[in-house]
């Protein structure tokens, strides 16, 4: 806007039918038929052949708003009539966290200005709540949205409700392309400046998906990098805790087998389960473990233990039992084995040897393969190669938002 008080600063449109008029365009005096934008008082035409022409109000001083209100409205008349715009040029930013906890990953496409046909545009249409200066419909049938800025921004909340918005910026326009009307028509559509407060009529287009997929590639390879170091060093935790536990376990078998109470109820358990305890030797000796294909065909120790194939318990836990549980609830080996044994009972020769498993001591207790523990294998590898999460500890487990059960929405620049 110049730099002098709204008194100081002429009419220099004049409204008449509708339409804003320069002085020059209207019969000198009061006949020009044309009254104030603003206050709507009668105005005069003032033709000057020394000084510039202009416009002053009729029997009243000049209104505060008489110049803003003026230039707002011709600058909308000027885009009506032209029927194109130069919309501003735009950067679209991605960003991806592939590593929680450190910084993320940034690149960023350009596009540069350009002029754009309008190929319908309409003043003060009401959308939604907010009612824009000029609604406008470009080639491809999308919406743009243009704000002029004389003294008053885009408020906040509009800018972030309306997509497509621009504004252009005439705050500044010197007095002189006012009065000029190529000067001023050239500086509304094309020079004078202009932002996006919202625009997506690139994020469509392939070199913003192209952009958009190089970057999310790159933190796809970054999280997998980072995962295969996380995934190494828990398995090293795991290892040592496993070994901690098996120690622990030594320890309190040979307890029990220096006592003599002990040492004879094992004598009883296993000289009533011999028999089985012969067949699931059996069994063990004559497996044969399948090549490894996928998550759901993972080997695990013991896993001859059940009477279906691996790839089939394996699927049904990967897409039967997985999908059904809670995102916010952890789960336990445990819990997915019940439903395991429950889908695929153990076979008769040795389901009595499951129900008294936990009894057995010594050898048959080592010869004995834990259900829960392969089960527990098996969800480990599951999390470590992402496809679920630890819980609080690596004995519990957890789904996440967005793993490979859940609806995900995808990223929108």
């Amino acid at each position: 806007m110049p730099k002098k008080t709204d008194s100081n600063l002429k009419v220099p449109f004049g409204l008449k039918d509708g339409r804003l008029y320069r002085p020059d365009d209207v019969p000198s005096g009061l006949p020009c038929g044309c009254i104030c934008p603003a206050c709507e008082t009668k105005l005069v035409a003032n033709h000057g052949k020394q000084k510039r022409s202009y416009f002053s109000h009729h029997r009243t001083e000049s209104c505060a708003g008489g110049y803003e209100t003026a230039v707002h409205l011709m600058a909308k008349q000027v885009i009506l009539d032209e029927m194109r715009l130069r919309i501003p040029p735009i950067t679209i930013p991605f960003e991806f966290s592939p590593i929680e906890d450190e910084k993320p990953i940034r690149s960023s496409v350009r596009y540069p200005e350009r002029d754009v046909e309008l190929v319908v545009v309409v003043a003060e249409k009401q959308q939604g709540r907010w009612r824009p200066d000029l609604t406008a419909t470009l080639k491809n049938h999308a919406p743009l949205y243009i704000e002029i800025l004389v003294t008053h921004a885009v408020e906040e909340e509009k800018a972030e409700t309306l997509d497509n918005l621009v504004e252009v910026d005439l705050s500044n326009i010197p007095l002189e392309s006012v009065y000029d009307a190529k000067a001023f028509s050239e500086e509304v559509v094309l020079y004078a400046p202009r932002r996006w407060y919202r625009c997506s009529l690139y994020d469509d287009l392939k070199r913003t998906k192209d952009a958009r997929r190089e970057l999310e590639e790159r933190a796809a390879r970054m999280a997998s990098e980072h995962q295969a170091q996380k995934a190494e060093q828990e398995k090293k935790a795991y290892h040592a805790q496993m070994a901690q536990m098996r120690e622990e376990n030594r320890r309190k078998v040979s307890q029990r087998l220096k006592s003599k109470d002990s040492f004879k109820n094992d004598a009883l358990i296993h000289h009533k389960l011999r028999g089985q305890l012969f067949k699931l030797r059996d069994r063990k000796a004559a497996y044969v473990a399948p090549p490894a294909g996928g998550l759901d065909n993972i080997p695990v120790d013991g896993e001859w233990v059940f009477s279906v194939p691996r790839s089939t318990w394996q699927h049904y836990i990967l897409e039967d039992c997985l999908p059904n549980m809670r995102v916010d609830q952890s789960f336990t080996a445990k819990d997915i084995l019940a439903k395991v044994v429950h889908q695929f009972p153990w076979s008769q020769d040795i389901e009595a040897i499951m129900q008294m498993r936990h009894k057995l001591s010594g050898t048959d207790g080592q010869n004995v393969p834990d259900p829960e523990k392969i089960v527990a294998d098996y969800l480990r590898i599951l999390a470590l190669s992402a496809v679920i999460s630890f819980g609080a500890d690596q004995n519990s487990f957890t789904r996440f938002w967005g793993d490979r059960w859940s609806k995900h929405l995808t990223w929108k620049g």
